[in-house]
């Protein structure tokens, strides 16, 4: 069943755009990639950058795997999707992808956890909230599963 939203979400083809929260989901996930591109901007302070964050760099290759499908969703939200048949497909097929990663930094949010023997960290805190919130945001928004179906308007 076609939901109706209002005209100010479509695009000019006649898609759904994804929502704002979509956005900084995906800003949230993939933010060992912002601070990858921070880190290599500033050349002086780079490294002392990526170790204040990421002491280990097992923990910061994991953050950029997981951060990967959320770059690449980026990258695939802007796209008119039907001028081209395979990112049309790939967008629609897409939200399992999104809903992978979210979990998968949930895991890592765990994971990282389990390491201090899960002491209280302010960090730590914000971003397992941000991210349980955030995956339940991305099971429960209507507006954003049906952004990742292709309604022909032809």
């Amino acid at each position: 069943m076609k939901q109706i939203f209002p005209l100010q979400y479509y695009t000019e083809s006649g898609n759904l755009k994804p929502p704002i929260y979509f956005y900084i989901t995906l800003f949230f996930i993939a933010r060992t990639w912002a601070l990858l591109i921070i880190s290599l901007t500033s050349r002086e302070t780079g490294t002392t950058l990526l170790a204040i964050f990421y002491p280990e760099k097992t923990h910061f290759y994991l953050g950029l795997l997981t951060g990967f499908i959320a770059l690449m969703l980026f990258l695939l939200a802007g796209r008119d999707h039907d001028k081209h048949k395979y990112l049309s497909l790939l967008w629609q097929n897409s939200y399992p992808l999104l809903m992978v990663s979210l979990l998968c930094d949930l895991a890592l949010q765990i994971y990282y956890l389990s390491l201090h023997h899960y002491q209280y960290s302010l960090t730590a805190s914000i971003q397992l909230v941000a991210i349980l919130w955030l995956f339940l945001y991305c099971l429960t928004s209507k507006h954003l599963r049906a952004s990742f179906i292709r309604y022909k308007t032809n």
